[in-house]
């Protein structure tokens, strides 16, 4: 490879949404230039030997953090590695996998960002954190479905996993450079609004102009405001914008990408409900977003 390949790393509790922004940011880049690290892969124990110990898949205790260490570092050095394979179906181990490496890494995961290690290649950082009551629907929908689980079953392992996630998930907030939280855009609607968390370690196209035209009420947003004690842009996108409107916001973001709108997908957004497959112009933009920086970050490596 001819220049080091761009990290991105996507952290966030089960069924936070991880693999659904990941398979969206590898549309936009192109599926051939991605390769994506997933690091449920890395459990030290199948599900039952977990059960046995009494230990949750959050815990560290539970992965091996030294060979996800390992191969992160071996990937953005553009060298292909050899990985363990986990299988959420049956709760146990497939055969291991060749994994090649690419101009571009991602790496999702409960612990993606826990060490000083896996976090120090990333090119930019992601949380995502939804309500938990919104986290609960989209895991049920996805275990019951497609992982054998009965509602029942998967909020009580959603009960046994909460002092786990508290110590070991939701610390790794802080190291985000962009914090991700859809929400409903009211009460019991199937849309979803986002809240952007805008870090001042990565910087963003101007999208003041477009804002300003979005129209009464407005349906994006964008505020200073303070997370953690830092200050911070939050940026806002309500669930109901339009085609036309999400589109506006997309033209704006290649603008900023001279030379690289070959590479904008016809559809973004795309995400399964259940076995449904459905879109969201929210969801596309954030993936537009995340894209944006990742582009943006190659080309510079390529100036270099």
């Amino acid at each position: 490879m001819e220049q080091p390949p761009v990290i991105l790393a996507v952290v966030g509790d089960s069924a936070a949404g991880k693999t659904t922004l990941t398979t969206g940011v590898a549309t936009i880049l192109g599926p051939s230039q991605v390769v994506t690290l997933r690091l449920d892969d890395y459990h030290r124990y199948n599900r039952a030997e977990r059960e046995c110990f009494g230990l949750t898949p959050l815990h560290p205790d539970c992965n091996y953090l030294e060979m996800m260490e390992d191969h992160l570092f071996q990937l953005s050095m553009g060298r292909s590695i050899i990985k363990p394979v986990y299988n959420h179906k049956t709760g146990d181990f497939d055969a291991r996998q060749r994994l090649e490496a690419a101009p571009f890494v991602m790496t999702e995961g409960l612990l993606a960002l826990a060490t000083p290690r896996l976090r120090e290649p990333c090119h930019m950082r992601v949380f995502l954190d939804p309500p938990e009551d919104l986290r609960e629907r989209w895991k049920i929908r996805r275990d019951s479905v497609r992982r054998g689980y009965t509602p029942e079953q998967v909020r009580e392992e959603m009960a046994r996993r909460r002092g786990d996630a508290i110590e070991f998930i939701q610390p790794q907030r802080g190291w985000a450079d962009l914090i991700v939280r859809f929400f409903p855009a009211e009460p019991g609607a199937e849309q979803l609004s986002v809240r952007l968390i805008l870090r001042p370690t990565l910087s963003y196209p101007d999208l003041s102009e477009v804002i300003a035209s979005q129209g009464d009420p407005p349906v994006m947003r964008l505020r200073v405001g303070r997370d953690d004690g830092r200050l911070t842009e939050i940026l806002e996108i309500d669930g109901r914008l339009s085609t036309l409107q999400a589109e506006a916001v997309e033209d704006v973001i290649w603008e900023h990408l001279p030379g690289l709108s070959h590479l904008r997908p016809e559809q973004i957004g795309t995400y399964l409900d259940g076995t449904d497959c459905r879109q969201s112009h929210v969801l596309g933009l954030v993936q537009l977003l995340i894209a944006y920086q990742l582009l943006l970050k190659a080309e510079t490596l390529q100036q270099s």
